[in-house]
């Protein structure tokens, strides 16, 4: 028996319904901290790469800001953000990706 729950949305430009689908990147673009990702492009992150292990703060869709830290090097984090802060990022060569 399968039980579909509702799922609430993290972000209001999300798709959500009953199932949510995760998938990989399809678009891509360099992050320049502290600069929103719309003023470079129509877009909000749901994924970022990081390629060397640190700190990463983001900003939320509601304009909160949170600190992720120990984020791997190397890796596609599903991260839903519209900006890195420099405040209390320690990891470098970010990409962001929706």
């Amino acid at each position: 028996m399968i039980t579909i729950s509702q799922t609430f949305p993290l972000d209001p430009n999300i798709k959500t319904g009953d199932a949510r689908v995760i998938s990989s990147p399809a678009r891509m673009g360099a992050i320049i901290v502290d600069v929103p990702y719309s003023l470079t492009s129509p877009e909000f992150a749901t994924w970022l790469y990081v390629g060397v292990t640190g700190n990463v703060e983001i900003m939320k869709w509601d304009g909160t800001t949170i600190i992720l830290t120990g984020m791997l090097g190397g890796v596609w984090h599903p991260v839903s953000s519209i900006m890195v802060v420099s405040a209390g990022t320690t990891a470098t060569n970010l990409v962001w990706g929706s």
